[in-house]
């Protein structure tokens, strides 16, 4: 997505803005399909260099505090790409921008995020074997593909994670989706320009699961990140997904009794715990 200047000048004018991102490769691996979010890193460089000229870019915590987000932007990645701190970075430094880097404890632990599962299981052609094995134990409307059946809230993303193990166990190793995220407390840089959030332990689409299981997600994964004592946090809580279906009023309080201060959407909201709804990723870029 893109907006003239003239756009983005008045854009500036009476909204603020959060960007979202996932993967700054500079060319994203064939591995995770054409469904990947993706900006090569010349790309996000115009991008973010001409919205400058008309938004004060700052950090998730500083653009929630905010009173006045008018002209304001922040920038945000979720899910702990590899190319974030390798290919994205650079970009960041030179433009002196503040990132978030929403992660996941169980991709910073080797395991490989259940969604690019769901990709490899595309880019195979195994979508028709996956199908004939395990179809009839998901609600699947008629309109539904792979893709989006196995985000749907009404299957339980653990139960769609076991069966997607389940049939790669002998088809495929993790060497064929794993190398791509920050694995390890190492390949986290401490930098000024970079703050660290929690966006769950696996990605599970929360409103999918029971309270017991999200407190699990939310708690654990609040609680690793902790342990990161010279990386900078916010206590900002990122939804997996962000959208409307993806989470619930459980979701909310849940992050809130775990130590969050705000938990954002991917769609068009911010909302803080304390105060009530605040208008937030007001524009998603492709």
């Amino acid at each position: 997505m893109s907006f003239s200047e003239a756009s983005l000048k008045a854009l500036a004018k009476d909204f603020g803005v959060v960007l979202l991102f996932h993967g700054t490769f500079d060319s994203p691996p064939s591995t995770l399909g054409n469904d990947f979010h993706n900006i090569a890193p010349d790309d996000l460089f115009k991008q973010l260099e001409s919205m400058a000229r008309w938004f004060r870019f700052v950090s998730i915590d500083e653009y929630c505090a905010a009173s006045d987000r008018s002209g304001l932007a922040a920038v945000t990645l979720d899910d702990g790409y590899c190319s974030v701190l390798r290919q994205g970075l650079k970009v960041f430094e030179a433009l002196e921008i503040p990132v978030a880097l929403f992660l996941n404890k169980a991709f910073l632990e080797g395991k490989p995020f259940w969604r690019d599962k769901v990709r490899l299981v595309i880019t195979r052609n195994w979508v028709p074997a996956f199908e004939r094995q395990f179809k009839d134990r998901f609600h699947v409307r008629a309109d539904q593909s792979f893709y989006r059946y196995t985000k749907d809230p009404r299957n339980n993303s653990i139960t769609v994670e076991q069966a997607l193990d389940e049939f790669l166990e002998d088809r495929a190793s993790e060497t064929d989706y794993s190398a791509f995220y920050l694995q390890g407390a190492t390949m986290l840089k401490a930098h000024p320009l970079i703050s660290y959030g929690s966006h769950s332990v696996n990605h599970y689409v929360m409103s999918s699961l029971s309270e017991e299981q999200q407190w699990r997600e939310i708690e654990q994964n609040r609680r690793f990140l902790n342990t990161f004592k010279n990386l900078q946090q916010t206590d900002v809580f990122s939804i997996p997904f962000g959208g409307e279906r993806d989470y619930n009023d459980a979701t909310v309080r849940l992050a809130g009794e775990a130590g969050h201060g705000s938990v954002i959407r991917s769609r068009r909201a911010l909302i803080g715990l304390c105060r009530g709804p605040i208008r937030c990723r007001d524009w998603k870029p492709c």
